[in-house]
């Protein structure tokens, strides 16, 4: 049994990461900038599925020094990684940014101590019972946050001016993912502008946020405290090129053959153009297309039949994907059949423009029912509204189209 290379689980490893020119050197520029002590912390956003995962794992390794920059050599710094759930408050946040501070550099007995004695208040901080009043709870909020600025500098002041015989760090990257689920309670947004803030004031240069989440994220910062947005530069996720996503297939093909020495496997041209048509430029879904096609090839050489058959098949890439990525939009974010059927009209579009009046010309219901149906979609995301014409809407993507149209009827499924 051949070993598949292809990854629609996880973020791609480093060898296998394609294309992203623009946002590396963005990101790499603003390394180069918190080296030199003028930080600049970004908001990367995207769908589900485009790769954010992936870019910040490729960034965290060039951040470390794992990998080269480009244009500005090889980085030393510092990089704590946490993601956000719907639960994380502000103790665990603050916790878990600690010990992966801790993890990272307390390599010697004596960093240990330092780092013990500086984050010595963390740790007799217990979480913040939810039935005390707001006032009391934001008072020890504060006290919290103040606190942790002040360790957080004195540690980012040790890692950049380190003792004798210490691993000297050009600074510290902190990454958050997932921060589109961040509640109301963590107040991310004000938390972040509150660090940012103590940092400058404590002279504190050589700190880099990067912080990753849906494109509703920016909303959840600015609803916490509506200036924080302007402590980022922005760096929206879009889909790949199509050179690049050839280029994702081609690496993952390469690696195949150094896990499977017994004999070379090729994909055929038309096979790899298909997957990079059918993925639309995200990279999971690259992943997915190409990890199913590989597993379908019977012979030496993945074909566009091995393609086609694994992504419509039952089981296949395009059902994995819904179940992955749409079918809560298409059951649990929506619990009208209503609303599905206006799903269903515009899904035998695929993803293309589709004016109200042809959806009304199918649709089964009244015109206020319709128009509910539509608003509802689009506040949520579903369907997307043409900015320059009114009245005009699609579906987000094809692939969602394909799996409504395949999968979204398990009467009708094919």
């Amino acid at each position: 049994m051949r070993i598949n290379p292809f990854k629609p689980g996880s973020p791609v490893p480093v060898g296998m990461f394609a294309g992203r020119l623009n946002e590396l050197d963005k990101l790499e520029h603003g390394f180069a900038q918190t080296r030199a002590g003028q930080p600049i912390n970004f908001l990367v956003t995207g769908d589900r599925g485009i790769g954010k995962s992936s870019l910040l794992w490729f960034e965290s390794a060039v951040a470390r020094g794992k990998v080269e920059s480009g244009d500005f050599g090889y980085f030393k710094f510092c990089v704590a990684s946490t993601q956000i759930s719907e639960k994380t408050d502000l103790v665990t946040f603050l916790k878990i940014l600690q010990k992966e501070i801790a993890r990272e550099v307390g390599k010697t007995e004596v960093v240990r101590k330092f780092l013990a004695e500086t984050w010595d208040f963390l740790q007799r901080v217990k979480i913040m019972d939810s039935s005390i009043d707001r006032a009391r709870k934001d008072s020890e909020e504060e006290i919290v946050i103040s606190d942790f600025c002040h360790s957080l500098a004195e540690t980012v002041a040790r890692i950049t001016q380190p003792g004798q015989g210490e691993d000297r760090r050009e600074g510290l990257v902190i990454v958050i993912d997932e921060a589109d689920n961040a509640s109301a309670e963590l107040r991310l947004g004000y938390l972040l502008k509150t660090i940012t803030e103590a940092l400058l004031r404590a002279s504190c240069n050589h700190v880099c946020f990067i912080v990753a989440g849906l494109p509703d994220t920016f909303d959840k910062l600015r609803q916490s405290h509506e200036s924080s947005v302007r402590i980022f530069d922005p760096l929206p996720i879009r889909e790949l090129e199509i050179k690049d996503r050839r280029r994702v297939v081609e690496l993952g093909m390469a690696e195949a053959n150094k896990l499977n020495v017994a004999g070379k496997i090729t994909i055929a041209e038309d096979a790899k153009e298909q997957i990079a048509l059918l993925s639309e430029g995200y990279p999971h879904f690259i992943q997915q297309f190409a990890f199913s096609a590989f597993n379908a090839a019977k012979g030496s050489e993945i074909t566009l039949d091995d393609v086609n058959s694994s992504a419509y098949s039952r089981g296949g890439a395009i059902e994995t994907i819904g179940l992955k990525y749409y079918q809560s939009d298409f059951y649990d974010k929506i619990k009208s059949d209503e609303y599905r059927q206006v799903l269903k009209i515009m899904a035998a579009r695929g993803n293309d423009w589709i004016k109200k009046s042809e959806i009304r010309a199918e649709f089964k219901g009244t015109e206020g029912r319709l128009s509910n149906a539509i608003q509802a979609l689009t506040s949520r995301r579903i369907i997307q509204k043409d900015s320059a014409k009114d009245g005009v809407y699609r579906l987000q993507q094809r692939g969602f189209a394909l799996w409504i149209q395949y999968f979204g009827d398990p009467k009708s499924a094919r």
